[in-house]
């Protein structure tokens, strides 16, 4: 058994020993292209990560997502926009007023989209080239790592203001006792940005107060408490945050709060929380566990992925909290983090919005770098061996994170350059070609059925589809969409109850059978029995495929026509798998 267990610790150590050769050879790398004379690197990744974002655009073909907020910021007023479109939409209107300028103007769709979003990730780029403590190898590549590049710079959403927001507030923090002004006036900012950024913001507002408090001496500096203009500042930040939850508070009607029993939860408050709080952090960096494009609470999570991404997970929060009792920043890492998790868990979070963490975490590790090392740990007899143990896992982690991650950015770029990321760009083109706008158009909405096949569910607001289309023309071109108002050719989110879903149904078998079908409209549920005897033939097809990491979701296509229009329009009937 002795010499069992001495064999099994040589193998441990030789084991150990090379991964620590392997942990100095890339210190050793890292070190030589710290000590590159000039700023040549630097230039050419600010060139390459230009170009290659302008490059991307010519492929990428915007998704709902962008094509909702591009359609808000177009239709609607800003009154509207402030005291209704909010309180729908879940987001605060920071974004839509970005856009609303252009949108308004009538400038292109796309190429405004990518614009806007290279000014703000473009900006993040040159900020972290210029200002971040990382190792030199790590701002060079750390452009170009799924996040940053793809998920938040190619797909043109609010996240890339995010990221800006975060290298605002990396750069403001060192300072912020010295100039409150500036790291409140981001923490602002990102309350305005997202609900998830207004969370982050009100936890980093706990830790400084908790700073603030602990170096007053809790209650003898309670009298020069409120002569502090940091406590101003943070009582500012407060009134703006109370604002945009008032902003965001959602309806009665709204999709957010107006459920049905339809929709069942298939993962737990605990196995979300689990998620948020210990998967998450590996998810974002080496694993793909949460690959579902869905809520948290429906997304499939086999338990062995949950269980291996949850051990990755805690290697990582290890590492984190251990550099972080050396530097004095764990609440700051943890506070915030927790709180994230827990509204994620709780409230909502979707498989795009985990890069916040991502984001987040990349903040912490820029202010702790920059804080004066201690002289002292809590490690005393091992503490030593511990930290070169440490260090080398941190290095070898690190770099295989940047690797992973920048396969996730290749793959990703690959497929959507070889792929149709979304519908949308082809089949309004199509459209056009054909003017099949100049018919009655229907477009398909939400339908939900049991498994016996019955319809259980039906929103028939929830046309994402049509939204997709809707920026490439001038007006809204279906008649089931919002009633085919202009003023309202996006997604609204208003749930209408059965009453008022019948009613719409009476107005569209009013105006006549519809003569284009655009995805799959249920027209048995809208119609009836007024359609019998009509017979619509399929005219194209071309599925689009969602990318995510290096892999890709299966979305199809489908525009028919009544056999009656084929030969007005010039169509032909595509048969199925043609």
């Amino acid at each position: 058994m002795q010499a069992d267990a001495g064999q099994k610790y040589q193998l441990l150590n030789k084991i150990y020993q090379i991964l620590q050769a392997a942990a100095k050879k890339l210190t050793a790398f890292a070190g030589r292209v710290e000590v590159i004379p000039g700023k040549l690197p630097e230039l050419m990744v600010m060139f390459i990560y230009v170009a290659a974002h302008l490059g991307m655009a010519v492929f990428h073909e915007p998704f709902f997502d962008e094509a909702e907020a591009w359609q808000i910021a177009r239709c609607v007023s800003l009154k509207t926009l402030l005291f209704e479109t909010t309180h729908y939409e879940g987001h605060p209107p920071l974004w839509h007023l970005i856009l609303m300028p252009l949108a308004k103007a009538g400038a292109p769709y796309e190429l405004s989209l990518t614009l806007v979003s290279l000014v703000f990730v473009g900006t993040s780029v040159f900020l972290i080239l210029r200002y971040a403590p990382f190792p030199r190898i790590v701002r060079l590549l750390l452009p170009f790592t799924y996040f940053y590049f793809y998920q938040y710079g190619v797909i043109s959403r609010v996240y890339c203001v995010m990221v800006l927001e975060f290298v605002l507030l990396s750069m403001a923090y060192k300072s912020r006792n010295e100039k409150p002004g500036r790291y409140v006036a981001v923490m602002m900012l990102l309350c305005m940005t997202t609900a998830y950024g207004l969370v982050i913001a009100g936890g980093l507002a706990l830790v400084w107060l908790w700073e603030i408090w602990d170096r007053g001496k809790g209650i003898r500096g309670l009298v020069e408490y409120g002569k502090d203009r940091r406590i101003w500042w943070l009582e500012a930040l407060l009134v703006t945050a109370v604002c945009v939850i008032l902003l965001i508070m959602p309806r009665e009607n709204t999709y957010a709060t107006a459920l049905t029993d339809y929709e069942t939860v298939s993962n737990s408050f605990i196995v979300r929380l689990l998620y948020m709080l210990l998967v998450l952090p590996a998810d974002v960096t080496l694993t793909d566990v949460y690959c579902d494009f869905t809520y948290l609470s429906q997304a499939l999570l086999p338990a062995s992925v949950l269980v291996s991404g949850g051990i990755i997970g805690a290697l990582i929060w290890f590492l984190l909290l251990y550099y972080g009792q050396k530097r004095r920043t764990v609440l700051l890492c943890v506070l915030p983090y927790i709180l994230f998790a827990l509204f994620g868990a709780v409230v909502y979070i979707s498989s795009h919005h985990i890069g916040i963490g991502l984001l987040y975490l990349n903040f912490w590790a820029w202010v702790s770098i920059e804080k004066e090392q201690l002289t002292q740990t809590i490690m005393i007899k091992t503490g030593e061996r511990l930290d070169k143990a440490v260090k080398c896992g941190a290095v070898l982690v690190g770099t295989l994170a940047l690797g992973v991650s920048l396969f996730w950015t290749v793959a990703s770029c690959v497929l959507d350059i070889n792929k149709t990321y979304a519908m949308g760009r082809y089949e309004a083109r199509f459209i056009k070609e054909h003017h099949l706008d100049q018919y009655r158009i229907m477009a398909g909405w939400m339908v939900t059925r049991d498994d016996a096949g019955n319809v259980v569910n039906v929103d028939i607001n929830l046309c994402d589809q049509a939204v997709n289309i809707a920026p490439y023309f001038d007006h809204n071109i279906f008649f089931n969409f919002n009633e085919g108002k202009d003023e309202r050719n996006y997604i609204t989110h208003m749930r209408l109850t059965q009453e008022e879903t019948q009613a719409v149904y009476d107005i569209w078998r009013e105006g006549g059978a519809p003569q284009v079908l655009w995805m799959h409209p249920d027209c048995t549920a809208a119609y009836g029995d007024m359609l019998a005897g009509m017979q619509y033939v399929l005219v194209y097809c071309e599925p689009a495929e969602r990318v995510w990491k290096a892999g890709t979701d299966y979305i199809p296509c489908d525009i028919y026509v009544s056999r009656e229009l084929l030969e007005e329009t010039g169509l032909h009937i595509i048969q199925p798998g043609e």
